[in-house]
């Protein structure tokens, strides 16, 4: 056809045909877009920890491995724990209340599984059904499948969504310089693009970073004040488990609004219950609150905001505005993509918007 001979022809039909690519690309990331956003996150947080290693590490392979590990390790700790943790209260909770019975149904089992005994547990099952170890497969098979499939469904879900991230996270820490030199190449090192994407990159990673401190400074002044509380308390320790709920607190920092004290009002909430119900002194849940409020939160909190504040472009209101918008508008991804839009909307209102208005004025 005559009009693909000349060049804006043959660019509108490569136009057409990059949009098509660009549209296809995102409808596959659109279902994992929250794995997508969440490695993006992790890639600026802890991008600064990467270039450091990698001045020392000749391999950008094993740097990337190396600050992946480096993240992901205490968060699986800290699940494994949590969930360990968890199971052990339940198994209190149920042998001081009245469903111990419920408790012992699953003891044999437990045991069994510790003990790694396949024989002992054929023998529980054929006692707990009457009958032969057939009897109980073609009795629950059906509803066992079921479970199976649903479950399977679910972890293959999960383990997806959590290999992509990964996959994304190593790629953007070991060729984010490749993605960057080529899109500079690709639009011949224009200032005004290069100097927003710049400005957007900057503002990102001190963002994200400055999150991950308040994180880590948060749960470490949290461990050493509960620390401290249960040292100075004689007639017990205050709180149960300091570490778990240290970490679980840094990790409540990144909940728009509410922050670290939906954690922490909780737990002096039940402090306050056993005071009412047991022995326990009133002085606890009223320490734990008011220590917490003051050291933990408070403090913190304003030093690593103002520092936030003072080192990026983008005023502190607006990046908190960002997180609670962001969670509202989009749901638990929005966490990570509302302080990204914000950041893309002040450096286009700060840099670009000026320039476009006064063309359109002089127009």
């Amino acid at each position: 056809m005559a009009v693909f001979d000349d060049w804006d022809g043959k660019r509108f039909v490569w136009v057409v045909l990059g949009l098509v690519i660009a549209a296809l690309i995102g409808l596959a990331l659109f279902r994992y877009i929250g794995a997508l956003l969440f490695a993006i996150f992790v890639y600026y947080a802890t991008r600064p920890f990467y270039r450091w290693l990698d001045q020392y590490v000749d391999h950008p392979n094993v740097t990337a491995t190396v600050t992946i590990l480096f993240v992901i390790l205490p968060m699986v700790a800290v699940i494994a724990y949590a969930g360990i943790v968890a199971l052990r209260e339940l198994d209190q909770f149920l042998a001081a209340s009245d469903l111990g019975a419920y408790r012992s149904l699953f003891q044999p089992y437990l045991r069994l599984a510790r003990d790694g005994n396949v024989g002992r547990l054929i023998e529980t099952l054929r006692s707990a059904s009457g009958g032969s170890v057939g009897n109980v497969v073609r009795q629950g098979l059906p509803s066992t499948v079921r479970q199976l499939t649903s479950v399977a469904g679910f972890a293959f879900s999960v383990l997806a969504r959590f290999f992509l991230m990964l996959t994304f996270l190593f790629y953007l820490l070991r060729d984010d310089h490749k993605l960057r030199r080529w899109f500079y190449d690709s639009i011949d090192h224009e200032q005004t693009i290069v100097g927003y994407a710049n400005n957007v990159d900057d503002d990102l990673e001190t963002v994200f970073v400055s999150n991950l401190a308040v994180i880590l400074v948060a749960a470490t002044v949290a461990a050493v004040t509960y620390y401290g509380l249960n040292v100075l308390a004689s007639s017990g320790p205050v709180v149960g488990m300091p570490v778990l709920l240290s970490l679980l607190i840094g990790i409540g920092t990144l909940i728009p609004a509410v922050g670290m004290k939906i954690v922490y009002v909780p737990y002096g909430l039940l402090l306050l219950g056993l005071a009412v119900a047991t022995p326990t002194p009133f002085w606890h849940p009223i320490a734990f609150l008011a220590l917490t409020f003051v050291i933990v939160d408070t403090i913190p909190d304003f030093f690593a905001r103002s520092f936030l504040s003072a080192r990026s472009g983008v005023h502190m209101g607006l990046v908190l505005l960002g997180y609670f918008l962001g969670t509202l508008a989009f749901g638990w991804w929005g966490l990570f993509l509302g302080p990204i839009i914000v950041v893309l909307a002040v450096h286009f209102a700060h840099d670009i918007f000026p320039d476009l208005a006064s063309h359109f004025v002089t127009d």
